[in-house]
């Protein structure tokens, strides 16, 4: 299919207003406002988007409407020499990438008939195109009745096909594991057919004793996003000590930060000092990605979250160590402390 990039290198032409039909577009209707705001500007229109075998306008009605208004009779134009499947999505693609944006409820529509024609590609490539939510097409995904649509493997946006549930994979994976323990993560997610993320969570979940695959989950669930950890069946070792998942709630750290700013074994070294400053930047900076989260591209969303991923493991790994640390000398101090330094043999 045709890409925008490569419809821009297309020759443009003029062609009658007239002879063009509308456009099988997401948009529930145009917005006359918007219709009227570019009549009256004065810039020239960049060249709308007909899909030759139908002559329905792909992208650029509004510019077609304005057009009409200023009392032209023609309108620079390219064609699009693909089927009406392809043309619709191209007209997605279009309206979600420039131009007066879709609605929710658009998108959701979009989205929604992208899933009917085409079951075999992933949620997040079908979020991708539309502006939807991943999550939202997954959801869209269940409620159709019709079992075609919830193929056994799906293509993503990279163009692999994957199987729509990791259960089987993390079975595969966790085989793999046992085998080699040294593999790479990379090396288990090819062996596997799974994504990195996936792998990742699946050593740490047998390193805490805990199944590959999580309770509860169906043959036919959705994969889980291959960033997040699922929640286990109870809590792990530190949950205890910082709430779920080893995460304490943000009271809970300013709390812990505040009685550590005051420690002047901290306060008063220069090691202590830089300890206090990366932790007040660690805490500003999980408020600031909350803000940042919903204005990264849905492209790129993927590759931000494998790379926060594998920072909190490592800050994981890091506390961990501390811990053990911690437990060794308040062993060492209790054991110490059974001895009386005076006392002979028994």
């Amino acid at each position: 299919m045709s890409t925008i990039s490569d419809l821009r290198q297309a020759s443009t032409f003029d062609i009658d207003i007239h002879t063009l039909l509308p456009a099988d577009s997401p948009r529930f209707a145009l917005d006359q406002a918007h219709v009227r705001a570019l009549a009256e500007s004065e810039t020239e229109f960049p060249p709308i988007l007909v899909h030759r075998a139908t002559l329905r306008v792909i992208d650029g009605m509004h510019r077609v409407r304005a057009a009409k208004l200023r009392n032209r009779d023609t309108i620079g134009a390219r064609w699009f020499e693909g089927d009406e499947q392809a043309a619709f999505l191209l007209a997605v693609e279009s309206n979600t990438r420039h131009g007066l944006p879709l609605s929710s409820d658009e998108r959701k529509q979009a989205a929604l008939r992208i899933l009917r024609t085409h079951p075999h590609w992933s949620d997040r490539s079908i979020a991708e195109r539309t502006g939807w939510s991943a999550t939202g097409v997954g959801a869209l995904r269940r409620d159709i009745a019709d079992p075609d649509a919830r193929p056994e493997a799906r293509v993503g946006r990279d163009g692999r096909v994957r199987p729509s549930t990791t259960a089987e994979g993390r079975r595969v994976a966790a085989e793999v594991i046992r085998r080699n323990p040294d593999a790479s993560l990379r090396e288990i997610a090819r062996q596997a057919g799974i994504s990195v993320g996936t792998a990742r969570d699946v050593r740490h979940r047998l390193a805490e004793g805990r199944p590959a695959v999580p309770d509860g989950r169906r043959a036919d669930a959705p994969p889980a996003d291959p960033v997040a950890a699922p929640p286990g069946p109870g809590p792990g070792p530190d949950e205890d000590r910082t709430g779920r998942g080893g995460a304490p709630d943000l009271a809970r750290r300013i709390t812990l930060f505040d009685g550590l700013r005051n420690d002047p074994s901290l306060r008063l070294s220069e090691s202590g000092r830089l300890v206090l400053q990366r932790l007040h930047a660690q805490l500003r900076t999980t408020e600031e990605w909350k803000r940042l989260a919903p204005t990264i591209p849905l492209h790129g969303r993927s590759a931000v979250a494998d790379i926060l991923s594998a920072c909190a493991d490592d800050l994981k790994g890091m506390a961990r160590e501390l811990r053990c640390v911690e437990d060794s000398l308040t062993d060492h101090a209790v054991s110490g402390s059974d001895r009386r330094p005076d006392a002979g043999p028994a």
